[in-house]
């Protein structure tokens, strides 16, 4: 993964319009936000040209179409991919989504960039975009739309603020918590990791520390990330939902392998146990690397993972029996001990055993 850029991310988006023209028809505001969105979209790909890469955005429609059911609006949403090593995905008015191939890269799996995609979505469902562009002129909601769209002296100007807003993410922080806990609830509902958006935001914090002073996208004026971090793992420890860091960081991934006498299990491609070839030891090795997917994590205390009576423990769950005649008990502890680090040492902003 490349290291990451100080504009990270800018986690928002503005408007949203239903799936249909029916549906536009039955609500005229998201109408009007379609055709703001057109406007903007023009003005925009001026200066980003689209670089189309249809596996990339086959993968962002699907998780889109995931998380689409729980928000409170329908969009009719269009994906748009933007060749730039800049670390960012924006949306604006009428569902129009940006992602650079700088964010798709940086991103381990789906379930970060569904952490990414559920915050930008509530953003839109609230029509925070709306209301922050509204305050800023002075206006209400529906004066605005009649500004942006009547073609007057004053329409480039606040069109630029909309989208210099959608661009740089300068969202409130109050915004900012509001899309985070419902865009948390969302990846939860969908199926995805909600872990996805602990490690964002520890992306967040680690780009922090290697760039104190950032004055510009995410960062601006959200000086709290640490406070959303917490808030998040309090909500997921509220509702007794694990943290397991693994899923969306793509580690602690197993694997079984054989040569013509061995075989062996693998934890992100480094071997942690082996044995004979032999069929009773194939179906003993498929049975241990279903319990470590399931329990090998990287929250771990060292003391979680202990031999017992010549037998391999992660906490109350058998993993290795001593009648296997394999790698002994404690070589084993060793080897997934080191395999933890390893993986630790890739996020290591990270606090563990949560």
């Amino acid at each position: 993964m490349k290291k990451l850029a100080p504009i990270f991310l800018a986690l928002i988006i503005f408007f949203v319009s239903p799936f249909s023209s029916a549906a536009e028809n039955s609500d005229p505001d998201l109408k009007k936000e379609r055709q703001i969105g057109e406007k903007a979209v023009a003005e925009i790909e001026k200066q980003w040209p689209l670089t189309s890469d249809p596996a990339i955005i086959s993968k962002l429609e699907v998780i889109l179409h995931r998380l689409e059911p729980y928000m409170e609006r329908r969009i009719k949403w269009e994906v748009r991919l933007v060749k730039a090593e800049a670390l960012n995905a924006f949306c604006l008015p009428g569902g129009f989504i940006f992602f650079t191939t700088g964010m798709i890269e940086a991103l381990d799996t789906d379930s970060e960039l569904a952490a990414v995609m559920a915050h930008e979505m509530i953003h839109a469902d609230r029509k925070h975009g709306l209301r922050m562009a509204a305050d800023a002129n002075k206006i209400n909601l529906a004066t605005l739309a009649v500004m942006l769209l009547s073609g007057g002296s004053a329409a480039p100007i606040i069109l630029a603020q909309v989208a210099n807003v959608a661009i740089t993410s300068a969202y409130t922080l109050e915004l900012e918590k509001e899309a985070d806990k419902l865009g948390l609830e969302a990846l939860i509902k969908s199926g995805y990791s909600p872990t996805g958006m602990i490690t964002l935001f520890e992306r967040f914090m680690a780009e922090e520390y290697r760039q104190p002073i950032i004055e510009y996208g995410i960062y601006m004026n959200h000086p709290g990330t640490k406070d959303r971090l917490n808030s998040a793992v309090k909500i997921l420890h509220d509702r007794k939902i694990p943290i397991e860091r693994k899923y969306p960081l793509g580690l602690l991934r197993t694997d079984i392998q054989e040569s013509s006498n061995e075989i062996k299990i693998t934890v992100d491609g480094q071997a942690v146990l082996t044995g004979k070839k032999t069929a009773p030891n194939r179906l003993a090795f498929k049975k241990i690397r279903q319990a470590l997917d399931k329990n090998l994590q990287l929250e771990l205390a060292p003391y979680e993972l202990h031999v017992m009576n010549d037998a391999f423990y992660i906490g109350n769950n058998l993993i290795l029996s001593k009648t296997l005649d394999v790698t002994d008990p404690k070589e084993f502890r060793t080897n997934l001990l080191k395999s933890i680090n390893s993986a630790r040492a890739k996020h290591p902003t990270s606090k563990f055993f949560k």
